[in-house]
Formats: C-alpha cells, sequence, structure tokens
C-alpha cells in the first residue's frame, strides 16, 4: 500500500489547493464586481434611466469574466500563498519527510494544476469572455458621449491603407450613432511609395458603402498643391472595409484566443502592425507558464522563510510581490512597443526572470 501513498497525496494536495483556489477566485470576484459596479454607477449618475441599477449590474456582469482573466495571474499568486500558508500552520512538511517523499511534491502538484488551469482559460474562458465583453461594448457605447469608436489619438480616428505603390492615410473628426458609413470632416492624403504626399481630398461628409466611397463637399489639392479643386461629390474606390476595421480596433480584449490570429493578418495586410494584438497573442501563449512560475514564486515568500507568520504578513508578501509583477510587465511592454527589445520577447522577459527565481528556490526547497 505504500507504493500507492504519493498518488494519494497528490489527490490531497490537489484537492486541498482547489479549495484555496476557489476561496481566492471568489475574493477577487466580489472585489472586482464591486470595482466594476462602482465605475459604472460613476458613468451613469447623471444619465436619466429608468432600470439605472438593472443596466449597471447587466454591464458589471459583462465586463468581470475579462477582469477575472486579466488578473488571473495574481489569484494564483495569493492561492499559491496561502495553500503554502496552510501547509507550513498545519505542519505537513514534517509528515513529509518523515514519509520519505520529497518536499518538492506539494510544490509541483499545485504549479502543474496552474498549467491546466492556464490552459483552460485562453482555449474555454477568453472566446467566452471576449463575447460578453462586446455585449458590455456594444451597451456601453449606446450611453457614450465618445462618438469616435476608432481613436487613434485626441485628433480623431487614423487609419491607414496600403497599396501595390503607393499608400492613403485617412483622418476623419469623428462617426455619430455607431454608424461607419459615414466619416464626418474627413482628410485622405494619397502617398507614393516612399510616402510623398501625391495628393489631398478635404471632405465634409465620406458615405462608405463597402469598399466604394463617396466625398461630398469636397476639395482636392494637387500638382504643386496650391491649385484646389472645388467637387460636389467624388468617387473613390478603397480596399478598406471599415466595419471590419471597427471590430479589429475595438478592445484587443474582445478578441478571443482562437481569433486573433486572423485579426492580427487582416491588419496585416491594411499596412498596420497590430502590436497591442500580438502582445495580446504572447499573453494567451505564455499564461499556463505564467500561473505555473506564480505557484513556484508563492513558495518563496512562505516555505523558504521557514517563519510562522501572521496572515496579515503573508498578505503583504502577496500585495507586495503583485506589485513587482505588475510592475516588470509594464515596463517590459513598454520597452517593446518603443523596439528597444522584441515585441515578443517584451511579454516573455517577466516570465523568464520569475521562472529563474522559482527554480533556484525550488532546488534549494529540495536541499532541507
Amino acid at each position: 500500500m505504500k507504493k500507492y501513498f504519493p498518488i494519494l497525496l497528490t489527490k490531497y494536495l490537489t484537492l486541498e489547493f482547489l479549495k484555496c483556489l476557489a476561496i481566492i477566485f471568489f475574493a477577487f470576484f466580489a472585489i472586482i464586481l464591486l470595482t466594476n459596479f462602482v465605475e459604472e454607477l460613476v458613468f451613469f449618475k447623471e444619465k436619466k434611466l429608468e432600470n439605472l441599477f438593472f443596466t449597471i449590474a447587466i454591464l458589471t456582469l459583462y465586463k468581470t469574466p475579462n477582469t477575472l482573466i486579466e488578473v488571473s495571474v495574481f489569484i494564483f499568486l495569493f492561492s499559491g500563498i496561502l495553500f503554502f500558508v496552510k501547509f507550513l500552520k498545519n505542519n505537513e512538511i514534517n509528515s513529509l519527510k518523515l514519509s520519505g517523499i520529497s518536499n518538492i511534491l506539494p510544490v509541483l502538484t499545485p504549479s502543474f494544476v496552474a498549467i491546466i488551469f492556464g490552459f483552460i482559460i485562453i482555449m474555454i474562458a477568453s472566446p467566452i469572455s471576449s463575447q460578453v465583453l462586446k455585449l458590455y461594448e456594444k451597451n456601453k457605447r449606446t450611453y457614450s458621449q465618445n462618438e469616435n469608436l476608432i481613436v487613434i489619438n485626441d485628433s480623431g480616428l487614423w487609419f491607414m491603407e496600403s497599396k501595390k505603390n503607393s499608400f492613403n492615410i485617412i483622418r476623419a473628426d469623428k462617426i455619430i450613432n455607431n454608424d461607419f458609413s459615414k466619416l464626418y470632416n474627413s482628410t485622405i492624403y494619397e502617398l507614393d511609395k516612399d510616402f510623398n504626399l501625391r495628393k489631398r481630398y478635404d471632405s465634409k461628409l465620406i458615405f462608405i458603402n463597402k469598399q466604394n466611397w463617396i466625398l461630398e463637399s469636397s476639395s482636392i489639392l494637387e500638382n504643386n498643391f496650391t491649385n484646389i479643386k472645388k467637387i460636389d461629390e467624388i468617387k473613390f474606390n478603397s480596399s478598406i472595409n471599415v466595419n471590419e476595421l471597427k471590430d479589429l480596433f475595438s478592445n484587443v480584449n474582445t478578441v478571443s484566443f482562437w481569433e486573433i490570429i486572423q485579426n492580427i493578418k487582416i491588419l496585416n495586410e491594411r499596412g498596420y502592425s497590430g502590436d497591442e494584438l500580438k502582445i495580446k497573442l504572447h499573453k494567451y501563449l505564455s499564461l499556463p507558464i505564467y500561473l505555473f512560475s506564480m505557484i513556484i514564486l508563492a513558495t518563496v515568500f512562505t516555505i523558504n522563510i521557514k517563519k510562522n507568520y501572521s496572515n496579515f504578513v503573508y498578505i503583504f508578501f502577496g500585495i507586495v510581490a503583485g506589485i513587482i509583477v505588475y510592475f516588470l510587465n509594464d515596463l517590459s511592454i513598454a520597452l517593446g512597443l518603443s523596439n528597444k527589445i522584441p515585441l515578443p520577447l517584451s511579454v516573455w522577459i517577466p516570465i523568464f526572470i520569475i521562472i529563474v527565481i522559482s527554480i533556484l528556490n525550488i532546488f534549494k526547497i529540495n536541499e532541507n
């Protein structure tokens, strides 16, 4: 019977970790629900709605799954800390030593559970989260005063069309009522392959029907740009489907793991880099390893310390670790977006650092 004990112990450790995970998950769930509810309440405080609290509650529920995925690394970090604190306080490490079982087993068991949850999140939870977040944005736009649904900067809506030997850069002040078939106060810059300006269109209103654009009340600058032609109506052919770009430039969190590669491809075909989507892709790919590293990192503040602190001290350790991880993530991605380091590497560097620290800690635990 002795040879079956590690299997039974693994089941026991898995169950105990799942209990800790459930406790931390519902704690984060409650905090996120409250935070999102207050945020929506502040947004709607001056809007006169008949079913105010019902609307806020629905929007909060739509938004919460995505927020939970965003903070999943911290959920697993705190779950790991809680699990190891219970393990220490019950003095179960000494029981393992007396049984001749490696100290590393209670570390690796929840770590591999975290990896499994990582795959579940990216393959199952992310499609669900992306769909309900689309519902959130769709409903929120109804009440939003900001008509610029595709915003690159404060000057309005911008996108670029890449052609065989030329480029078009299009800017519009705004759209109205989520209607991307009409662009108001727009400018189209025609550039050659060397980005030299060839022609400029200014239009009060652009009507878009798929790839057929009609420019109304327009003027054209061409040649030496001192010659201005004013034309009531101009037909302009474009390869851009604006409704397609509307979805691509919405919140990247509305794109699930299964859709992201195709969306990046479409953006690249239109002359866009799709950096935000590429970052999101690598975040998805790295998530199982990230969750694994969070569990191992939790041992640094628990098993490795070999002291029995109060629960508040362990909570403080977890908060400090979370702040450090968050800072490393943001710093690394900022370096990637500024082309200081390759973009994919900017997502993976913090994970590599945590993994190295974690592996060194595992060796230390195993030696004790």
